[in-house]
């Protein structure tokens, strides 16, 4: 039985099938580079031992996924990735309860999740250079992700984030978190204390490409970490500099730091 149907660097392809009908026993699902195809094939919704779509440089698929439906007993893990004529994730992935890791990255330029809301039950979310999903999840409500431990969310076209979470409509991020990636929110000025006071598992926070940023969260949020990166955010450096940097305070308890290509273990220093 077909277990893997994966298509790479196919850019005449036009059809894969009519539909997935005969192929029930179908775990996973990899497009990469297949430029002419536009549509999957019907039967998705079908396929009850998938696990796994991956689409990755599809220019020309428009996945009509709620026309054509999504599995939502054993789905993990759904990600699309530079497929421009994918505009929006489908409303059926609210159902997919099994769902695990969601990966959206520079798709379609009015990318939007549905009303239905988003899977709760993910423990991996990565969004790129997708402004409107952002916005959604802001309005629908981090915090219901309940599950979640790996955050990795870029700031790209979000002018109006000046503080993360964003302290302005009082956004809270779920306990559950234990890494927190962030990056290229070019209007961000300080990470928002509040907004870190139930994180008592976050183990990893990276920050990258935030030209703006001067201000971490107070120490007693940031006491469970076990490493912190920073790269690209100039006053933010400037702002940790060992010992004399008003924010050194803050970070000199964390077992490891990286500042752009300097490494070093503040304990040993203090």
């Amino acid at each position: 039985m077909l277990k893997k149907l994966s298509i790479s660097d196919c850019p005449v392809l036009e059809c894969i099938a009519e539909d997935f009908h005969e192929t029930t026993d179908l775990e996973r699902i990899h497009m990469y580079a297949v430029g002419n195809i536009k549509s999957l094939p019907r039967g998705i919704d079908k396929l009850s031992h998938l696990q796994e779509i991956s689409l990755y440089n599809c220019s020309n698929l428009v996945a009509c996924f709620d026309e054509i439906g999504l599995p939502t007993t054993n789905l993990i893990d759904f990600t699309v990735v530079i497929c421009e004529n994918i505009v929006a994730l489908p409303k059926c992935i609210s159902n997919c309860t099994s769902l695990k890791k969601l990966v959206v990255s520079h798709c379609g330029a009015d990318r939007s999740f549905s009303e239905e809301g988003f899977p709760i039950n993910l423990t991996s979310l990565r969004i790129f250079n997708a402004p409107e999903i952002y916005s959604s999840l802001v309005e629908w409500g981090f915090h219901r992700l309940s599950s979640l431990q790996q955050l990795l969310i870029t700031g790209e076209e979000c002018s109006n984030v000046v503080s993360f979470p964003e302290e302005s409509i009082g956004m809270r991020l779920p306990p559950s978190l234990t890494s927190i990636r962030i990056s290229n929110f070019d209007n961000l000025e300080f990470m928002c204390t509040k907004g870190f006071q139930h994180l008592t598992s976050l183990e990893e926070l990276h920050i990258t490409d935030c030209p703006k940023l001067t201000s971490l969260p107070d120490k007693h949020m940031l006491l469970s970490l076990g490493e912190l990166v920073i790269e690209s955010c100039p006053l933010l450096t400037e702002e940790c500099r060992r010992v004399k940097g008003p924010e050194w305070s803050k970070i000199s308890h964390i077992p490891y730091v990286r500042i752009d290509d300097e490494y070093f273990i503040p304990k040993e220093v203090d």
